[in-house]
């Protein structure tokens, strides 16, 4: 396995949900050639459903284990060689804050969700749902629809550091954690991300969590501890992964669908003006990524810099 290459300065990940890690590998050096510095991997975990048919079902994963229908551990592996190749760093979408839910939709776990979680009552918020996403103690106390880990647990804690660590033996270069605006900072009372983080085998990893529609006093707490990914314009340059469009705001919530990827590149042009480190989303069937005006988007950043 090749060693992992250096972080840039800048850092212009392009978002691959739903691709399968071959698919990733036959594009690398179009990847490269675009300006992007890194690849952002779709969820890894083992589903309870089939996520080619139903986009969501990624973030529903059954365990805390490398390998399902978009490649195995071995793929991930031989990704991360062909990427390093090309100069580009790789970082796996993480869930660690739920798994998926039960059949009838309440908040238990699918019966397909590792014995080893579902057997510690000790791993799991009460079964409440969020029901004002402005109540900073029901998102870091409550459940977002599905089952939810209290990851103020150690023995989980640890059951994910082995998980994180197995990614970075791999070849990962970082993370993304996906909903980390509901887990709690080390000033609420959680050592989550002091912990967890501080015991990953990797150096200069690139590690950032998903921290949306948030204002600048909750960016602030999290960016003590890892980059925020936000589609937020924060003062906290140096620290922010600024996206103009995501598969939430694409797919599910669907804001962003009405616009076109032309508009979306144009946003995304005046982030990259402002901001060291962005992201984007390459739609479904949608090569915008591929297109010049991407490629000049990055060529004029790194002529500023």
């Amino acid at each position: 396995m090749e060693d992992a290459v250096e972080s840039p300065k800048t850092m212009r990940i392009l978002q691959c949900l739903n691709w399968h890690l071959d698919s990733i590998c036959k594009v690398a050096p179009i990847i490269r050639e675009q300006g992007f510095q890194a690849v952002q991997v779709g969820p890894l975990q083992p589903l309870k459903e089939n996520g080619y048919e139903h986009w969501w079902m990624s973030y529903q994963p059954c365990a805390l284990t490398i390998g399902n229908q978009y490649g195995s551990r071995e793929d991930f592996i031989h990704l991360c060689d062909v990427l390093h190749n090309e100069g580009l760093l790789v970082f796996p979408d993480v869930v660690c804050t739920h798994v998926a839910g039960a059949v009838d939709g309440t908040l238990c776990p699918h019966e397909k969700v590792d014995k080893k979680l579902t057997e510690n009552f000790a791993f799991w918020r009460d079964a409440k749902l969020i029901e004002d996403w402005d109540d900073r103690f029901q998102v870091i106390h409550y459940c977002a629809g599905l089952p939810t880990f209290d990851l103020n647990n150690v023995h989980l804690q640890d059951y994910i550091i082995y998980f994180l660590n197995d990614f970075i033996c791999c070849g990962a270069d970082g993370f993304r954690f996906d909903s980390a605006k509901s887990i709690p900072t080390p000033q609420e009372g959680c050592n989550f991300f002091s912990r967890v983080l501080g015991n990953l085998n990797g150096e200069k990893l690139f590690n950032y969590g998903e921290v949306i529609f948030a204002d600048e006093n909750l960016i602030s707490m999290y960016v003590e501890y890892l980059n925020v990914l936000t589609n937020t314009w924060s003062n906290k340059k140096n620290d922010v992964v600024l996206f103009s469009e995501s598969h939430d705001s694409f797919l599910g919530l669907g804001y962003t669908r009405s616009k076109s990827s032309q508009q979306i590149t144009s946003e995304y042009s005046c982030l990259v003006q402002h901001y060291f480190q962005t992201l984007y989303y390459a739609r479904p069937f949608d090569d915008e990524w591929k297109s010049s005006s991407i490629k000049e988007i990055h060529q004029k950043c790194m002529m500023k810099k």
